[in-house]
Parts: C-alpha cells; structure tokens; sequence
C-alpha cells in the first residue's frame, strides 16, 4: 500500500540534509559545520525512521530554505500552500559511519517518490515480526527511466537488517502536525473548542544494533 501519491513550514530544529540527485544516480549529504561542502556518500546505507515518515507540499528553490508544509498524517493531505509547490515526503535517517549521525531526507522527485513507496510496502510486510525495531536500508543499485523528460535514475532501496531505535532519532523525532482547525459555526455564536494536542511518541530503546556484516 503506497503511502503517498506521485505526483506553512513545518517547525523542528535544523538537521543536516542527505540528499539524493536523480539525474546522477548518487547520494550526498555535509558535515554539521557552517561552510561544510557536500560530499558523495559511497555506501548509502542508514536506519530509514519509517515510524515517523511524513508527507507534505514542499518547495526547493536555490539559495533558500525549503518552503514546507506538512500534512498532519498520511492519509490526511493538507491544504496546497502555493502553485509551485508539490508533493514529496521527509524522513529521517541514521548512520554514524556512512552519514555522520541523524539526516533529514526528503524529496518531491516521482522516481524517488516510487522507490520510497516500494519501500513503504516492504517495510509493512516486515514490522510486525520486528516488533520494536527499524528497517536498516540499502540503495543496492539504480534503475534509469526514460520519459519527456530525460533519464533519471530510481534509487533500488532494499531492507538488509533491522535494528534497535538509536537514541539520536528519539532526538530528532518530528512533532506532531495539528490538524486544520475546522469553520467556526455560523449564526449560533458558538465557538468549538480547540483539539486536543496529539500525545507524544513513547520512548523507544535507546540502543542501535543489527546484523554485523551490514555498516551503518
């Protein structure tokens, strides 16, 4: 079951970015340092934090902060905020060796859009039986499609492991998305009440672990 179709910010401290460049077919994130220079990540391979994968309108534009607004769940889509923003989702990622700690993924790219969908479903078939841990994802190879557009490659996204929840995604969890309020009663002077705040995440177990023969 995808998550998402293909084709206001949201609030949150920064977390550096990986990013993945469809038309290369190659990964890239930063230091945590001002200045830091991008470079390529040689083995993309990280905790994917599906708990907490969110969807959203979103808008990339050089030499600026993304313009976001988050839907308040997956199946609650929130009100586009304007004509160049599109569709995409935001999740966070862990790998101390391949990433440096916590990585903040997102994108509104369809063939990414598609990869992360496959990956959704997998991780749906899988959890159950991992009660308590997350899947440890690898970008095994690319796949190139072809369309109007030119050739841009699709990330292959394969679970090899499953593991403990890091602490540092705890950290990093995004807040709950309120839902839009909703119109004020007409002609009955009565106001509703504001919802009540969604509740907290419950703490998950500190410690990262997985298969030995699998570096994250």
């Amino acid at each position: 079951m995808a998550f998402m179709s293909n084709p206001a910010s949201g609030d949150g401290g920064f977390i550096p970015y990986v990013k993945y460049n469809a038309k290369a077919g190659r990964w890239y994130t930063k230091k945590d340092e001002p200045e830091a220079a991008e470079f390529e990540v040689q083995n993309m391979t990280a905790i994917f934090d599906m708990n907490n994968l969110q969807t959203g309108w979103f808008l990339f534009a050089a030499g600026v902060a993304p313009s976001k607004t988050m839907d308040p769940s997956l199946s609650e889509p929130a009100p586009k905020p304007g004509e160049q923003h599109k569709r995409g989702f935001q999740i966070n990622l862990f790998s101390d060796k391949n990433l440096l700690g916590v990585r903040e993924f997102s994108s509104t790219a369809g063939s990414v859009i598609e990869a992360m969908n496959e990956l959704h479903d997998h991780w749906l078939s899988g959890k159950d039986a991992n009660p308590g841990k997350l899947p440890v994802v690898k970008c095994v190879g690319v796949h190139p499609v072809t369309n109007k557009h030119g050739t841009n490659y699709r990330p292959q996204l394969e679970i090899v492991s499953w593991a403990d929840r890091p602490a540092e995604l705890n950290d990093a969890a995004p807040k709950p998305v309120p839902p839009a309020p909703a119109p004020a009663a007409t002609g009955s002077g009565h106001t509703p009440p504001p919802a009540a705040p969604a509740p907290a995440p419950a703490p998950a177990p500190a410690s990262a672990g997985g298969d030995d023969d699998v570096e994250f």
